[in-house]
């Protein structure tokens, strides 16, 4: 329906802009959430990168939200569940297609669920990049993009790079993993402008 002349729109709230995240993300992402409509890149070559990508889906899964997996036919389930990710608001596409294919398979996905997690083909051309961040932008779903190559031939408006990462819980032969200390850095468009680096400690 038209606005009608001379009635000012109503600001949006706050949670139809944003996707939730988990208390420790809230502490280090520039508006305590993730923008609808936004690209995301998390990348890095330690071994916490696949952790934080899971770590922005259990926000979204358990705020009530759809959420999909694309291109990650490795993706554990039990260990995703034991992190907290619903997995009964989740869909799985472990092999999207070729590469003519891939792209038309993960846009579809957008008309379904809030966030989308892919890992991105490094053959992916850059027209198909932009086309994809588009449809997340035209559906007001976030994109999140687990590259530990950093190979993505598109912008993105998120840029989370985890620096280094280091397990605690495990002693000599015993124990259990219990936390993830990651050293991340921080960087993007708009609040995210100015490059940070954060200390983030994550539930094992």
């Amino acid at each position: 329906m038209a606005d009608l002349p001379g009635i000012a729109t109503l600001p949006a709230l706050a949670s139809e802009r944003l996707l939730p995240v988990t208390p420790p993300l809230e502490e280090v992402l520039p508006q305590r959430g993730v923008q609808r409509g936004s690209s995301v890149l998390v990348t890095g070559r330690s071994p916490g990168v696949t952790a934080l990508a899971l770590e922005l889906l259990v926000g979204v899964s358990t705020s009530g939200s759809w959420c999909a997996v694309a291109g990650f036919p490795d993706l554990g389930l039990v260990s995703a569940s034991e992190r907290g990710l619903d997995l009964s608001r989740l869909l799985l596409v472990p092999f999207p297609g070729t590469r003519e294919r891939w792209p038309q398979v993960v846009a579809a996905l957008f008309d379904a669920v809030d966030a989308v997690l892919v890992v991105p083909p490094a053959s992916l051309r850059p027209a198909d990049a932009r086309k994809l961040a588009a449809r997340a932008r035209d559906r007001r779903s976030v994109l999140f993009l687990l590259d530990k190559q950093a190979s993505w031939p598109g912008p993105v408006d998120l840029r989370c790079t985890v620096a280094s990462s280091k397990w605690n819980g495990l002693g000599s032969g015993h124990g259990l993993l219990r936390q993830c200390s990651l050293e991340l850095e921080v960087s993007g468009r708009g609040a995210a402008a100015r490059p940070r680096q954060v200390p983030v400690l994550l539930s094992a």
